[in-house]
């Protein structure tokens, strides 16, 4: 258990890690719950409704700007040397735009009538639509003002508890959509679970920075000035680039779905990927916790050890999502089928073209996340907006025959370019200046997850029975197991106090 002290960096790392884990758990439980229990009760074109409020929900974060990133990178230096009075001025200028940004928000929730005509919702669910997402977006710009203190929580690598809160709620949650619509509320009770859950969040959020007395002291009396927020705007944009582009992408793939498939491809689309979100939300989580830690290492002026310690817990996670994604080919039909009661169907080869993208879009992230901790401020800028020109010009191209299948695969293309044209050759230079290759092991580990994905799908292709796709399991699965249990003592690190 002494991996696990909140002492070390390792400790710290492996306690948000763990909890992180058990709230993605958590979410998968809601998510789950949440389409059989909408089912019952309505209609696929309502769940597709009710989709889309929750994304057009998520989507608000673009009002961020950055700005939380930015945060979270800048309170690092401070937190690890243990300066914490040296966090006001920062702190204070963050609380500023963090107010100005909620106003804003709260602004937006008078311009969101227009969306029904926007996205083709009938008529009979324009109204409610509208009124709800008006109420979810002024509670979204009242807790915009806190986001600083969870940006410091965050660059202490001490978010545990806020995870466990966050998993208890997510999964009471379900109890409270059960209730609201037996007892017909339907999508009213979408703000309530929000505010259940942000609330909550926001209380463990202050009790942590009390108990481990992380408040800036005098941040309150600290005068910010206009070149300050500025600057810090200027340092958001950066950071801001990266995530607004990824909102505005799946804006524009949800507008892409709900205007020109309708509400049940909404629906069908949002079941048939819930594997694949899975895993990109797990991997993606697993960067997001490493951040910090090895920000941490960069900003202690030790680049070589950070680009080690990134590569050595890129390549296994990578490979354990390529082999997910073979997996997840299989047997991703039977998934859906025994989800949704066989209401549902999703097409094999938007399967095998949606754990393709889920491969390209992992690489991407990872990518992605290296550039921030470097401060790789040409590529912060340049890359998201690299993908975003990806994905408006293959979502174009499926306009020739729109329908889900060439959906999938234009999302699939889209993240290939940046990878190529961005990240990729940033990341190169940066492993060429420091010498560091890949040893034998790493690249087994990688050729044997590969060659297991692409089997599947040779495998699925041609609808082998289930007696051959046992034998791909254990011809290909039982040697990437043992590589990548040797690959394990490579997690630099795990190693490092």
């Amino acid at each position: 258990m002494s991996l696990f002290s909140s002492s070390t960096r390792t400790g710290r790392f492996l306690r948000m890690l763990a909890t992180s884990n058990v709230g993605l758990v958590a979410t998968v439980v809601y998510s789950m719950g949440m389409v059989p229990i909408i089912l019952y009760f309505t209609s696929v074109a309502d769940l597709g409704l009710w989709t889309l409020l929750v994304q057009f929900t998520g989507y608000l974060g673009l009002v961020d700007l950055g700005v939380s990133s930015a945060c979270t990178r800048r309170f690092v230096g401070p937190i690890a040397r243990k300066e914490i009075d040296a966090l006001s001025a920062s702190f204070k200028t963050a609380f500023i735009i963090s107010a100005m940004q909620g106003a804003f928000c709260c602004l937006l929730a008078f311009l969101v009538f227009p969306m029904s005509s926007l996205l083709a919702i009938p008529k009979e669910k324009a109204d409610l639509f509208c009124s709800v997402f008006f109420i979810q977006t002024l509670l979204v710009g009242v807790f915009f003002v806190l986001r600083p203190f969870s940006s410091i929580l965050q660059a202490a690598q001490r978010y545990e508890l806020n995870h466990a809160v966050g998993a208890i709620t997510t999964v009471l949650s379900l109890a409270i959509i059960w209730f609201g619509l037996k007892s017909g509320t339907g999508l009213w009770t979408l703000p309530l679970v929000w505010l259940v859950q942000q609330s909550s969040s926001v209380l463990a959020t202050l009790f942590m920075l009390k108990r481990l007395k992380l408040f800036p002291a005098g941040w309150r009396d600290h005068r910010a000035s206009w070149c300050g927020v500025t600057a810090f705007w200027g340092e958001s944009l950066d950071f801001f680039s990266w995530s607004g582009f990824s909102i505005l992408g799946s804006s524009l793939q949800s507008v892409f779905l709900c205007r020109f498939l309708g509400l049940e491809a909404v629906a069908i689309w949002n079941v048939g990927t819930k594997l694949a979100s899975f895993a990109y939300m797990l991997f993606s989580n697993f960067f997001n916790t490493a951040f910090m830690g090895l920000s941490e290492l960069f900003e202690k002026g030790d680049p070589q050890n950070c680009l080690r310690s990134f590569l050595d817990l890129f390549v296994p996670t990578l490979s354990c999502l390529t082999i997910f994604a073979g997996c997840a080919v299989l047997f991703n039909d039977l998934f859906i089928l025994l989800w949704t009661h066989g209401q549902i169907a999703f097409a094999p080869s938007c399967t095998w073209a949606i754990f393709s993208w889920l491969i390209f879009a992992g690489t991407l992230r990872a990518l992605a996340c290296f550039s921030n901790i470097w401060q790789n401020r040409k590529t912060m800028r340049i890359g998201p907006a690299v993908e975003f020109a990806s994905l408006v010009l293959f979502l174009g191209l499926s306009l020739f025959a729109p329908s889900l299948r060439w959906f999938a695969f234009a999302l699939m293309a889209s993240q290939i370019p940046p990878i190529l044209l961005s990240y990729g050759p940033s990341f190169l230079m940066v492993r060429k200046f420091f010498n560091i290759r890949l040893s034998n092991n790493q690249w087994l580990v990688i050729t044997f997850s590969l060659a297991f994905f692409i089997s599947a799908i040779g495998v699925r292709a041609c609808q082998a029975p289930a007696f051959q796709q046992a034998l791909l399991l254990s011809f290909l699965g039982l040697p990437w197991v043992y590589f990548f249990l040797k690959e394990l003592n490579a997690f630099m690190l795990l190693r490092r106090n």
